[in-house]
């Protein structure tokens, strides 16, 4: 790559006026800058990252610090939305990916830093509570999809408890009053969140729970879904059956409608099927259109990216609205007889 001794040798000045240039100095002639200029085009030359931030320019990049974030489908929206915004403002944007792994995470934030990032956006595939306990000096940070439980940063998050409400209002607008709920593996924050928002709109409407049929339809295992078909046959073990049924995502909305289909249940006409996160591979392609309930990761990048490099990056939470997508495996609950 070329260097600053480079340009001054071709442009026959010395490597101080060339630095001049770089800093904008107006003590050199317009005759000499041009020189300079075109000595640089000729040899391609750019001026490092690191000489900018000795000059004290801004350095236009911002880093992204994540999981496994740019692997998995449906929340790799995040990262589009982040670029989408990085792109807005001239900024160029450096993902660094930790596996999981705090050792890895503790280098690659040295070396951000190293480079002099402008902001900072730690995020994770799934909401949950994470701690930041790298040294970040004054760079500006901002977290994505998660959160610390004593807030020291912007954090943007899905409003889970908001989904929710989404999801069984979706239902009980059209007219279920026996609802089912599969929910994702207990212990995650959005499992608690969503079924917050489950009991409180059913509160609104005025409807009373059937607690067994709040089950979870997912696991920890390896196959998420090992136990899906159990649960299943424990909603119809009895004639008294859910005319409805929320899932916690849009896979398992999926393999619900599978496994009903195979069973001779059919979606909609005889039962309703929601799920969540709009993945669109599965919920725009299914026969009829998957109802389901919007992960808004696109939004929360593009907001988390706004934060880190505004003004205003006070240590509040932030929730975006996850609202319901109406398509075809929603209608009006079956009459009995019919």
């Amino acid at each position: 790559m070329s260097t600053i001794h480079d340009v001054a040798e071709k442009a026959g000045v010395s490597i101080k006026t060339v630095s001049r240039v770089l800093n904008d100095a107006s003590s050199v002639s317009e005759k000499t800058r041009k020189r300079i200029e075109q000595a640089m085009q000729a040899l391609d030359f750019a001026p490092s990252a690191a000489a900018r931030m000795l000059r004290g320019r801004p350095t236009d990049l911002v880093a992204v610090i994540a999981d496994r974030l740019t692997t998995t489908p449906d929340s790799s929206e995040i990262i589009k939305g982040i670029q989408s915004v990085c792109e807005d403002l001239g900024k160029m944007l450096i993902i660094g990916e930790t596996g999981g792994q705090p050792q890895v995470a503790s280098r690659l934030v040295a070396d951000m830093r190293t480079r002099r990032v402008e902001a900072i956006i730690f995020a994770t595939t799934f909401h949950r509570v994470v701690t930041v306990n790298e040294t970040l000096g004054q760079t500006p940070a901002v977290l994505a999809n998660c959160f610390e439980e004593t807030p020291r940063f912007a954090q943007v998050v899905p409003d889970d408890e908001g989904g929710g409400y989404a999801a069984v209002e979706a239902v009980l607008q059209a007219g279920h009053r026996k609802i089912a709920f599969l929910q994702l593996t207990d212990g995650m924050v959005a499992t608690t969140l969503r079924m917050q928002g489950f009991r409180r709109a059913l509160r609104d409407y005025g409807v009373q729970p059937n607690e067994a049929w709040l089950l979870h339809g997912t696991t920890p295992d390896e196959d998420e879904f090992t136990h899906l078909k159990d649960r299943l046959d424990r909603l119809f073990a009895t004639d008294d059956r859910p005319t409805a049924i929320l899932c916690g995502n849009d896979k398992m909305a999926i393999r619900v409608i599978f496994t009903l289909q195979r069973r001779g249940i059919r979606v909609p006409e005889d039962i309703s099927v929601v799920g969540f996160d709009d993945f669109r591979l599965l919920s725009e392609a299914s026969d009829p259109g998957l109802t389901t309930v919007t992960l808004p990761y696109r939004d929360i990048g593009a907001i988390a990216a706004r934060r880190a490099l505004g003004a205003d990056r006070d240590a509040t939470v932030l929730r975006v609205p996850c609202r319901a997508v109406l398509r075809g495996t929603v209608t009006a609950p079956r009459k009995v007889g019919k």
